[in-house]
């Protein structure tokens, strides 16, 4: 039974209630303006008021992160409309401007609002950029004190910045730079990449068939699992990187940048139909890797572990898909073939000095003028009684 002595305490309480669900009811009102005049701010003419607009629900977000996945979805519905790709494809430009393009100023804001924020709030928003004009972006994801180190002998930064299952189908990033992004699973089929920087990028499980990625930077990328499929990658750089006074010691690679290098990942990677015409894929680890049909003609291979990669299709009704693929120059020395699947394979002239084709299928393969000094080719089928060494 109650006394009268509790009585002020409990009205005390019910004041207390009232008094917090007043202020919470007061925020609320608050954060609904505050979002309309963002959204009425991200429509102006003036490109100063759009950026108020921008950096108002960057705000919002930090405050309410329970309206970050409605805020995630308006700024990449304004990145569509404000840098399409126009509607006849994409735009004609020679190498020299890509590399001068930047994204225009207000873009590149929202982009950079969308690689810091935090993605535990996204609850299932997606990044939604596909065919949007992103020529020269630059995300800044790494901390400039983690950059600096890098002249001095610094690793590069391990951070990401979290753009997982973004689409970006049929985006143009001719010319951007994404270190350090997670575009883990990511949605990139018929993306315009070529020349674009993704170094340490996480693109393991991306969709990047018939994307354009020529003369891109993928060094220590991780592409475990992605599709690669009918994917442009000719004078990619994918391949590890060894420098020592004077330039680059390793054959075939390219100076691109001043610190030491991992190579790419490329486990059970879809490379069906890919062009590594001139692709530097020195180092990399192409284990269980399907290169069904891939042009890798002049493809610097030396050292790439190949083991279980399959080269040739087991339909036989497709025996030509494989012809010319490996023909001419391309460079397999030191090679991990151990167990490839290298049937009815042009290995024509292909340098494998020293390579490892222990267990390897060669069975039809064409080997005039192959180089097969020191392989290791115990176990190997198909190959002639007395191989050619030179």
């Amino acid at each position: 039974m109650l006394t009268a002595a509790t009585l002020p305490g409990l009205a005390a309480v019910v004041a207390l209630l009232f008094t917090w669900r007043e202020v919470r009811v007061a925020e609320q009102g608050q954060l609904t303006s505050r979002f309309n005049d963002a959204i009425t701010n991200l429509g102006s003419q003036s490109l100063d008021v759009r950026f108020g607009g921008i950096y108002a629900l960057e705000r919002i977000m930090q405050d309410s992160p329970r309206d970050q996945p409605r805020i995630v979805s308006v700024l990449s519905a304004y990145v569509r409309r404000h840098a399409p790709v126009p509607a006849s494809g994409f735009a004609k430009e020679d190498t020299e401007e890509t590399l001068k393009r930047r994204s225009s100023t207000d873009v590149a804001a929202v982009m950079n609002v969308l690689a810091h924020r935090p993605p535990r709030y996204d609850r299932g928003a997606q990044l939604d950029w596909n065919r949007s004009d992103l020529r020269g972006l630059t995300l800044g994801t790494w901390e400039l004190r983690d950059i600096a180190k890098l002249p001095k002998g610094g690793e590069l930064p391990s951070t990401r910045s979290s753009f997982s299952y973004a689409n970006m189908e049929g985006a143009d990033l001719r010319g951007a730079a994404l270190p350090g992004v997670d575009l883990r699973g990511a949605f990139a089929s018929g993306a315009n990449l070529s020349g674009a920087t993704l170094l340490r990028t996480s693109l393991t499980g991306a969709h990047l068939d018939g994307a354009d990625l020529t003369r891109a930077n993928l060094l220590d990328t991780d592409l475990t699992g992605a599709d690669l499929s009918n994917t442009a990658l000719h004078d990619a750089v994918l391949g590890a990187t060894e420098f020592v006074e004077g330039g680059c010691r390793t054959s075939g690679c390219r100076l691109v940048a001043p610190f030491p290098t991992k190579p790419s990942n490329l486990t059970n990677a879809v490379l069906w139909g890919a062009d590594l015409k001139g692709a530097s894929l020195t180092g990399t680890n192409l284990t269980g890797a399907i290169l069904v049909d891939a042009n890798l003609t002049g493809t610097y291979l030396a050292g790439a572990n190949l083991h279980g990669a399959k080269l040739s299709a087991d339909d036989k009704s497709l025996l030509e898909i494989i012809a010319g693929a490996i023909r001419g120059s391309a460079n397999l020395a030191n090679a991990n073939l151990t167990g490839a699947d290298l049937t009815d394979a042009d290995l024509r002239g292909v340098n494998l000095t020293a390579a490892n084709l222990t267990n390897a299928d060669l069975r039809g393969a064409q080997l005039t003028g192959a180089k097969l000094t020191r392989a290791k080719i115990n176990g190997a089928r198909g190959l002639p009684p007395s191989p050619d060494p030179d």
